[in-house]
C-alpha cells in the first residue's frame, strides 16, 4: 500500500497561491466594497426574472411571487440591488421589503394604495426566504419545486461550521452518511439502502460537483464544504436527467462561481480538542481576483484540516492511532463571453489521510481495540471541468466536459484469516488499491418556462475505467503473499433524455420525462495465488428508457400540492473475487453475473408557506418498489461480492420545516418515519425472510434552534442548538443482534460572535460524551469474528477565527 510522508507538494504550491491572492485581494478591496451586483437576466416574466435575480446575487427569496403581474425588461450588466428590484418590479403591481440584509421578500401592493416599488427600511418582516436551487437544470425555489428537495445555504454551512456532508445529516430529513471514517463514508437517502459496503455495485446516490458528476462506485471523497454557494438535496429515482447511480437521488455541491469584478478575500483559522483525543487544526483561504474586469476573474480557495484521533490500542502501545489529515485546493476562471454566454474552468484537488480506522471492540469498550496491524487509508481526489453557458430569449443552454481520477487506498488487518490463504500464523494485512478515471459530456437546452409547454433536452455521454489492486500478504521480512488480484472494468455510456412540462392552467401543470440509455461494460480479473491462478474476461450491454411522470397544483398561494412516479436504474456487473477454487452460479455461493437493479418510486407530496412567510414546511408520502437489490457483500474469507439478494421496498413519510418565531429567534425541523424491507428473498442469498434494507434506521428527527440578537456597533451574537435522534438499525440483511447500531441522540452547539468583517465561532460536539455505536463495521474479515462497534467522536471544542476582505 502507498503511504505519504508529507503533505504534497502539489498541495503546498497551492497554498501559496491562495495566500499570495489573498493579499493582493484585500489591498484592492477598498476599490471594489461599493460595487453592485453584475446580471445577466433576459426578459421574462417577473417572477422568473426574480429567481434568477435571486441566483446571480446569491439572495434568498420569498413572498408572492405569483401576484406579480407582466414581463420584466433585460438586465445587463452591474448595478445595485435596490436599482435591480426596482426596475423587476416597475409596474407589476409588487412590491418588495428586505426581511434582512440577504433576503428579498416580495408583497403585493394593495389596490388602494398604488405606488412604485419601494424599499421598506428593516425590519420590515419576519419571513424567512428561500434560496433558489437549479438542481432540476432550471432555478426554482425549493417551495415552487413540485419534488421532494432540501437546499442548505452556505450562510449556513459558515455559521454553523459544517465542513462535511456528515454534518448535514441533522440538517437535511433522511440524509445518512456511515461512520466508516474521513474519505470512507457512504451517502444514503430516504432509507433507500444496498447496504453499508462499498464495492464493484454503482453508487445508490450520485454526487455531484457543481454540474458534474464526482463518484462512480467510490464512497464519498469528503470534499471540505469551503467556499460553497449551497448544497442541493433530490430525493427518490432521478434516472430521468441523472441516469443510473441515483435510485436513492441526487446530492449536488454549488460552488462560488467568481464575481468577474469584485476583489474579495476570505481567512479561516480554528482549533479544536477532543476529550481523550488530542488538538486538531483547520486553515481556510479564498481570494477572488478580477484579471480583466467585468470579463475575466479567478476564485481560488485553499484549505487544510487535521483530527485527533480517539482510539487506543494496548496491544501495540499506541493511544488515539486513528488521527487524519486533508488538504485541497479548488480555482475556477470565469470568462464572460458576450452578454449571453459564460465559460467556466474549474479545477478540484484534495488529499485525505487516515493514519488508522475508527472502531474499537466491544469486549474491550468504545475506544479501544486490540489488533496487531494498523489500518491506514489514503484518498486522493482530482477533478477539473469546463462548462459554458449561456441563456437569452430563446432560452438556457449549459454543455459540460469533466475529467475525475479519484484514488483511494486501504489497508486491513488479516490475522485472523491467514490459515485459510495459506500464511504462517503471526500479523497480516489485506492492501487495497482502488482507482475510478471518468471522462463525462453532456449538453442540455431548456426552452422559456414563460410558454404554456417548455420543457428541456439533452445528451450524456461517459467513458473511464475503474481499477483494483488487492493483495494479501504477511507482515515480516520477506512475508509470504497469500492472494493476489488484479482487476479492470472499462464502462462507457450514453444516453438521450427529454422532459416536457404543460401548463394546463396558471394553477394546474402535468410533467412527463424520459431518458434513454446504452451501457457497455468490459471486466478484466487476474486472481493469483501460490496454487495457480484464475483469469476472467468478460462484458455485456445494456440498453433501456428511464421514464418518469409528475403532476402539480398550486391550490392557493402558498400551498402546492404534487404527485409523481419516478424510475431508477442501475447496471450489472462481475464478480471475480476469491480465493482459487471459488465457485460461481450454484447455491450458496456467488453469480458470476449479477443483474441490474431498478427502483420505482411513487410519492405524493405538499409544500406551504404561511403566516407571511413565518412558516414554510414540505411533507411527502412515498411508497417504493426496488426489483433484483444489488448489494456488496462479503464472503467468510474476507472477500468482496456484489448479489441481487431479492426485492425490497420503503414506504413512509417525510417532514421538514422552519418557523421564524419572533425577530430573534428561529426554528427548524425535520424527520423521517420509514419501513424499509426484503419483500421477496433471493434463495441464494442468506437474508432472513423478514430482514429490512440495513443500514438505515427506521425513524430518524432534527430540531433546530437559532437565537440571533443585535447588539451595538454593527454588532451580532448568535446561539445554535441542534439535536439528531437516529434510531436503531442493522449492518446486515440477516439483522443479526450482535451487528445491531444506532438508537442514539446527537447534540451540537454554535455560539457565534460578530463584528463585521471579524467573526469569532465556538463549536461543542457531542456535549454529553454519548458512546453508542453509529456503525458496525470496520473490517471485513472481522464482520462475523468480533464485536465491532464505532462511537461518535467524544465531546470536542472548535475554536475559528474567521475574516473578510
Amino acid at each position: 500500500m502507498r503511504r505519504r510522508s508529507s503533505i504534497p507538494r502539489r498541495c503546498d504550491r497551492a497554498w501559496l497561491l491562495v495566500l499570495i491572492a489573498s493579499l493582493t485581494a484585500s489591498a484592492a478591496h477598498a476599490q471594489s466594497s461599493r460595487l453592485g451586483v453584475r446580471l445577466r437576466i433576459p426578459s421574462k416574466p417577473v417572477h422568473a426574472a426574480l429567481i434568477d435575480f435571486a441566483l446571480q446575487a446569491d439572495m434568498s427569496l420569498g413572498g408572492d411571487l405569483d401576484a406579480c403581474l407582466g414581463a420584466a425588461p433585460a438586465l445587463y450588466g452591474r448595478m445595485t440591488l435596490q436599482a435591480a428590484l426596482d426596475r423587476i418590479l416597475a409596474g407589476s403591481g409588487c412590491r418588495y421589503v428586505m426581511a434582512d440584509a440577504r433576503t428579498v421578500l416580495i408583497r403585493k401592493i394593495a389596490p388602494a394604495k398604488p405606488r412604485p416599488p419601494i424599499a421598506a427600511p428593516p425590519p420590515a418582516s419576519l419571513g424567512l426566504g428561500e434560496v433558489v436551487v437549479t438542481a432540476q437544470r432550471y432555478p426554482n425555489l425549493p417551495g415552487r419545486t413540485p419534488y421532494a428537495i432540501s437546499v442548505v445555504s452556505g450562510s449556513t454551512l459558515a455559521r454553523e461550521t459544517l465542513t462535511s456532508l456528515s454534518d448535514l445529516t441533522g440538517q437535511v430529513a433522511g440524509l445518512t452518511v456511515t461512520n466508516l471514517g474521513p474519505g470512507r463514508d457512504k451517502v444514503l437517502l430516504r432509507g433507500l439502502s444496498d447496504g453499508a459496503f462499498t464495492g464493484q455495485a454503482q453508487s445508490m446516490v450520485a454526487l455531484y460537483l457543481d454540474d458534474v458528476p464526482i463518484t462512480y462506485s467510490a464512497p464519498d471523497p469528503d470534499l471540505r464544504l469551503a467556499d460553497i454557494e449551497r448544497v442541493e438535496v433530490m430525493r427518490g429515482p432521478q434516472g430521468t436527467l441523472y441516469g443510473g447511480g441515483t435510485l436513492g437521488g441526487v446530492l449536488r455541491i454549488a460552488t462560488r462561481k467568481p464575481d468577474l469584478d469584485r476583489y474579495e478575500a476570505n481567512l479561516l483559522a480554528g482549533l479544536s480538542y477532543t476529550w481523550d483525543g488530542g488538538v486538531g487544526s483547520e486553515l481556510e483561504a479564498m481570494a477572488n481576483i478580477p484579471l480583466a474586469p467585468g470579463r475575466v476573474a479567478l476564485r481560488v480557495v485553499g484549505y487544510g484540516d487535521t483530527q485527533s484521533g480517539y482510539i487506543d490500542n494496548p496491544n501495540l502501545g499506541l493511544k488515539d492511532v486513528n488521527g487524519s489529515r486533508r488538504v485541497g485546493s479548488r480555482a475556477e476562471l470565469r470568462a464572460s463571453l458576450s452578454p449571453h454566454w459564460t465559460a467556466t474552468l474549474g479545477l478540484t484537488t484534495q488529499s485525505i489521510n487516515n493514519d488508522d480506522t475508527q472502531y474499537g471492540f466491544r469486549r474491550m469498550g468504545p475506544y479501544r481495540r486490540d489488533n496487531p496491524v494498523r489500518e491506514p487509508h489514503d484518498n486522493d481526489f482530482h477533478h477539473v471541468s469546463l462548462t459554458l453557458a449561456g441563456d437569452g430569449d430563446w432560452g438556457r443552454v449549459s454543455g459540460s466536459v469533466s475529467r475525475l481520477s479519484h484514488q483511494f487506498d486501504s489497508r486491513y488487518d488479516a490475522t485472523s484469516v491467514t490459515s485459510l490463504y495459506g500464511l504462517s500464523r503471526g500479523p497480516a494485512a489485506f492492501d487495497e488499491e482502488r482507482a475510478i478515471d471518468l471522462t463525462v459530456a453532456e449538453v442540455t437546452y431548456a426552452s422559456p418556462v414563460d410558454r404554456r409547454l417548455h420543457g428541456l433536452i439533452g445528451a450524456f455521454g461517459s467513458t473511464g475505467a475503474a481499477r483494483l489492486h488487492s493483495l494479501m500478504h504477511e507482515l515480516q521480512p520477506n512475508g509470504q503473499t497469500g492472494y493476489a488480484e488484479q482487476r479492470r472494468d472499462k464502462i462507457n455510456e450514453t444516453a438521450i433524455y427529454g422532459e416536457a412540462t404543460y401548463d394546463a392552467t396558471s394553477r394546474l401543470s402535468a410533467t412527463v420525462g424520459l431518458r434513454w440509455f446504452d451501457f457497455r461494460f468490459d471486466t478484466d480479473s487476474v486472481v493469483a495465488q501460490s496454487s495457480g491462478q484464475r483469469v476472467f474476461n468478460g462484458g455485456d450491454n445494456a440498453t433501456g428508457l428511464s421514464p418518469k411522470a409528475l403532476v402539480s397544483y398550486q391550490a392557493r398561494p402558498g400551498l402546492l400540492l404534487y404527485a409523481q412516479a419516478a424510475e431508477g436504474y442501475r447496471p450489472g456487473g462481475y464478480n471475480t473475487a476469491g480465493r482459487i477454487g471459488q465457485t460461481f452460479d450454484l447455491h450458496g455461493s456467488p453469480a458470476r453475473h449479477y443483474q441490474a437493479d431498478e427502483l420505482w418510486n411513487y410519492e405524493i407530496g405538499a409544500k406551504v408557506r404561511g403566516w407571511r412567510d413565518r412558516l414554510q414546511g414540505r411533507i411527502a408520502l412515498f411508497y417504493a418498489t426496488w426489483e433484483q437489490v444489488q448489494s456488496d457483500q462479503y464472503l467468510a474469507d474476507g472477500t468482496a461480492y456484489t448479489a441481487n439478494i431479492g426485492n425490497g421496498g420503503n414506504r413512509g413519510v417525510e417532514l421538514e420545516g422552519a418557523f421564524r418565531l419572533n425577530d430573534q429567534i428561529d426554528l427548524s425541523a425535520a424527520a423521517l418515519l420509514n419501513d424499509p424491507e426484503i419483500t421477496r428473498q433471493n434463495l441464494d442469498f442468506s437474508a432472513r425472510h423478514d430482514a429490512s434494507l440495513p443500514g438505515v434506521p427506521r425513524v430518524s428527527a432534527s430540531l433546530g434552534i437559532d437565537y440571533h440578537r443585535s447588539l451595538d456597533g454593527n454588532r451580532t451574537l448568535r446561539l445554535q442548538g441542534q439535536a439528531a435522534y437516529v434510531g436503531s438499525s442493522y449492518l446486515t440483511f440477516d439483522a443479526n443482534n450482535m451487528h445491531e447500531m444506532g438508537e442514539y441522540l446527537g447534540l451540537r452547539g454554535v455560539a457565534t460572535f460578530e463584528a463585521q468583517p471579524w467573526t469569532l465561532a465556538a463549536t461543542l460536539d457531542n456535549p454529553l460524551g454519548a458512546r453508542s455505536n453509529s456503525f458496525s463495521y470496520g473490517n471485513p474479515f472481522l464482520i462475523t469474528r468480533d464485536q465491532i462497534i464505532t462511537p461518535p467522536r467524544p465531546r470536542t471544542l472548535s475554536v475559528r477565527l474567521s475574516s473578510k476582505f
